[in-house]
């Protein structure tokens, strides 16, 4: 926890980190050329990816998913849609590949701000603070 004392006020902020190490993330090192030539691998932010984040969205965008059918799982009567990913250029069946994180990856997750001892919203708190320092 983040504590300040301002003037004669306590201002303090805590963010509690959420850990969302994973055990199926893309492979940053994953690189395929398949029988006609063509390379694949992840892509974030359209530039191919060196590193993972796990505040990232991967891509791969010369891959394209194909439907192959639907199933059913044991709880559930919907039905759910299965298929594969293959080369846009020339449709083989691509399998990118995932791995798990290595060390514990986290996030930061929802702000917890007090003035005083009580709870008040992060524009707020904010406010307050530019306020407190002004004076």
């Amino acid at each position: 926890m983040n504590s300040h004392r301002i003037g004669g006020d306590l201002f303090e902020m805590h963010c509690e980190p959420i850990d969302v190490t994973s055990m199926h993330r893309p492979d940053t090192s994953w690189r395929f050329v398949d029988a006609h030539g063509h390379e694949h691998r992840w892509f974030v932010g359209g530039k191919p990816a060196d590193q993972y984040s796990p505040t990232l969205t991967y891509e791969t965008p010369t891959l394209v998913w194909i439907k192959d059918g639907d199933e059913y799982w044991d709880d559930d009567d919907e039905p759910h849609p299965v298929g594969h990913l293959e080369c846009i250029e020339c449709g083989e069946h691509i399998a990118p590949r995932y791995t798990a994180d290595s060390y514990t990856q986290y996030i930061p997750g929802p702000k917890s701000c007090r003035i005083n001892g009580e709870r008040v919203g992060e524009e707020e708190f904010m406010r307050r603070v530019e306020e407190a320092r002004k004076r």
